[in-house]
């Protein structure tokens, strides 16, 4: 039957309220979606500004805020949900419900507890819906809540490569400027501390030693493993060099060159964000040897350098003193090979006796490099040293000690709180035939240490190696010679490693090449990550997705409900009532104009327990003769329900 005008009006004005209803909703539960996308697409989430900070300096600010968020997005799902549920227990009141149904129905539009055991089915709807309704403030507080999260993005860059053909060319002539020898040591004065300091910090990597490598500002853990920083935050010096002239084999100290990016990823740019703490891993390369030291008379490296030492004792004029000094001229040789005799010169003081020291008195630890060639069939990827203690240094007996530098790809960490550590080492590989100068520059660094370490009365190198024995072990050094010779060569290999570190930051600082940046020849390429542990969201798995459940339910059942009333609107449109079943002033009015047109009053029994079980059977229903009047009549009984009722 068509509408009338009337009746269109009542219809449509119903429509468009229920619509209202379905898109409030909807909207709500489009956001918690789409929030739940963007954690779940972009994997996390933060602020690069001062409301980050806040919310970890203030965090019950932040739970406040979310706590009041969440408790007022839940309370406005279900009041939708209980507005249209209220629409429709109104069209369910136009056919006779027991009065059982109506209460659960008055429950389910307050979304309040609502139970009887005798009804367990109906009960259990009810307090699903409640249980839902209760659930919408965690899974808002669970969605909405900032936390601590670690997020991560890719990093990439470029660096000096030092094993490139052209840098080789160019430490060739920077070489060749110091010296016309093979060993040109004469270039290294700023790398006696720093090699020294990094080989005592390397020798106690086998005893578990702490150790922290200062150079150029910057902090290395044990050691620098040959590599840059490549991270501006822990470059170290921000200045430039002190002059023109110390950049190169003459650094001095001053700001290296940085050239990377961070990738923005699904998660946005994170170079901005505020960090509770910001830590970083890079692949890039390094430079460390593999050195092998053992006894010269019996030695599985099939060397015989033949190390000796003679010595002359000359006299001193002190000004200033009126006797002479005497000291001990030391001439060291080695010989490298049929063709090659390395050497190396020394000064020690004299005994009593005006003679070389003995076992109580000075110690003497020669050291001689053998840069090149052991026999015709070796390639320049690998040098020897040859050393012995006397003296109080006897414990090392005469040594020699192989050393392969090493080219790697170091997986270098970026420590929150400025610390680099060379964490591991992820490929490596010998030098070739290209890297000869580079080799020859590591020998002569090596060389420098060795002619420097020895004084007049102790030799840094020996007093290194006893102090650390010492503090690991309580038995004689001598008795030990293969600890011993485990800490010679750590102690080569950390100044080996500053070495290259020092190499790479002279010709990686501002000013080392014309232009300001290094030539794109003698680069190479880096990656890593980022990893910021800030305040923000991330996705938490799948199981995260629960946290909108509840309002996928509220929802779906908001939906249902509307959709109900305008079917049972539209075919019954002569029914256009405003009763409320929540309102309990609504009830009461309609009960009494009910008991005393329809006998709602001699229907219902007492309140004792056998009179409300009873009533709870009672069926009524929602009868609208005009539009100012609303009545709760008692409905016929069925057939089924006279049956229990006489059931004695």
């Amino acid at each position: 039957m068509a509408m009338t005008p009337e009746q269109k009006k009542h219809f449509y004005k119903k429509l468009f309220r229920l619509m209202w209803i379905v898109v409030a909703q909807l909207c709500i539960f489009i956001f918690a979606c789409s929030w739940l996308g963007e954690e779940i697409t972009r994997e996390c989430i933060s602020f690069n500004s001062f409301l980050t900070e806040m919310i970890n300096a203030e965090p019950r600010i932040s739970t406040t805020v979310v706590t009041l968020m969440a408790t007022a997005l839940s309370l406005a799902s279900g009041a939708l949900l209980g507005h249209s549920v209220k629409e429709a227990t109104r069209h369910m009141l136009w056919k006779p419900r027991t009065m059982i149904e109506v209460s659960a129905g008055v429950a389910l539009v307050e979304g309040s507890f609502w139970f009887k055991r005798k009804h367990i089915w109906l009960s259990l709807a009810v307090l699903f819906v409640y249980g839902v309704l209760q659930l919408l403030v965690t899974g808002w507080t669970t969605l909405l809540a900032p936390t601590v999260v670690s997020c991560r993005s890719r990093l990439d860059g470029i660096e000096l490569n030092i094993t490139s053909p052209e840098f080789s060319q160019s430490l060739a002539i920077q070489l060749g400027t110091f010296a016309s020898n093979i060993m040109r040591d004469d270039a290294f004065p700023l790398l006696d501390v720093g090699g020294s300091v990094s080989g005592i910090s390397a020798a106690g990597i086998s005893f578990g030693m702490p150790g922290i490598i200062n150079f150029n500002q910057a902090k290395y853990n044990l050691s620098t493993r040959g590599i840059l920083p490549v991270i501006q935050s822990f470059a170290g010096a921000t200045a430039p060099p002190s002059s023109s002239n110390g950049t190169r084999l003459q650094f001095s100290g001053g700001a290296t060159i940085v050239n990377n990016t961070i990738s923005a990823g699904p998660q946005g740019s994170m170079s901005n964000w505020f960090g509770i703490q910001t830590n970083y891993t890079v692949d890039q390369q390094g430079i460390t040897a593999d050195i092998n030291c053992q006894a010269a008379d019996n030695n599985t490296l099939n060397l015989n350098l033949n190390l000796t030492n003679s010595n002359t004792t000359i006299s001193v004029n002190s000004p200033g003193s009126p006797s002479a000094s005497t000291l001990v001229v030391w001439n060291s040789t080695a010989y490298c090979n049929t063709s090659s005799i390395a050497y190396q010169q020394y000064y020690t003081s004299t005994n009593a006796s005006s003679q070389p020291a003995d076992s109580s008195g000075p110690g003497f630890l020669p050291t001689v490099v053998c840069p090149g060639h052991i026999n015709g069939s070796d390639v320049y990827s690998r040098f020897v040293i040859a050393t012995q203690g006397f003296d109080k240094y006897a414990f090392l007996p005469s040594t020699v000690c192989e050393v392969i530098p090493i080219v790697t790809t170091t997986r270098v960490n970026y420590i929150n709180g400025g610390t680099i550590d060379p964490a591991e080492i992820i490929s490596s590989q010998e030098f070739a035939s290209s890297d000869t100068d580079l080799l020859f520059y590591l020998a002569s660094v090596v060389n420098y240490h060795a002619r420097n370490s020895q004084g007049l009365s102790n030799n840094f190198i020996g007093d290194t190696l006893y102090a650390v024995y010492s503090g690991r072990y309580n038995t004689p050094i001598g008795s030990n010679a293969s600890q011993v010779y485990r800490e010679l060569e750590d102690y080569w290999r950390g100044v080996i490693e500053f070495s290259a570190t020092f190499l790479r930051a002279g010709y990686s600082t501002e000013g080392a090449f014309p232009g300001g940046g290094i030539p794109s020849d003698m680069t190479s390429s880096y990656n890593g990550t980022m990893s910021v542990l800030t305040v923000g969201w991330a996705n938490r798995g799948p199981i995260y997705i629960f946290s909108i459940l509840p309002l996928g339910i509220v929802t779906l059942l908001t939906m249902m409900a509307t959709v109900y009333s305008l079917i049972k609107a539209a075919q019954d449109p002569d029914k256009q009532t405003s009763f409320d079943i929540s309102n309990t002033f609504h009830l009461i009015m309609a009960s009494a104009e009910g008991s005393t047109a329809g006998g709602l009053t001699s229907a219902l029994h007492g309140f004792d327990d056998a009179g409300l079980i009873k009533n709870e059977k009672v069926r009524i229903r929602l009868v609208e003769p005009d539009e100012g009047h609303r009545k709760m009549f008692v409905a016929e009984p069925t057939q089924k329900e006279e049956h229990l009722d006489h059931e004695p």
